[in-house]
């Protein structure tokens, strides 16, 4: 039915994580990550990660599924890509091995 259909699309218009915005972003953007550690992430996808907010390995850690689903809708890929490769298990990793 169409009242599927709309719902399981991608919501581009969903809120902004908040990871993305204010403070947050100020922050990550002043210690950026190299986001190419995480594998499915090339140099172009860094860049539109960064053009929406992403800069480091802890935001993409907090990132929750409807946080996925909005990132994904806004970098125009799946969210399963984003789950298949486990971009969040990654980016933890990395965090802990930073902070190590």
């Amino acid at each position: 039915s169409k009242a599927n259909a709309s719902t399981s699309a991608l919501d581009a218009n969903a809120p902004r994580p908040a990871a993305f915005s204010g403070q947050a972003l100020e922050t990550a953007k002043a210690q950026p990550d190299d986001l190419k550690k995480i594998k499915g992430v090339g140099p172009v996808m860094e860049g539109v990660l960064n053009g929406h907010g992403c800069y480091t390995f802890a935001q993409v850690a907090g990132l929750s599924d409807q946080d996925i689903e909005w990132l994904a809708a806004n970098i125009n890929t799946f969210p399963d890509r984003i789950v298949r490769d486990d971009w969040v298990g990654q980016a933890k990793a990395l965090v802990a091995e930073k902070a190590a």
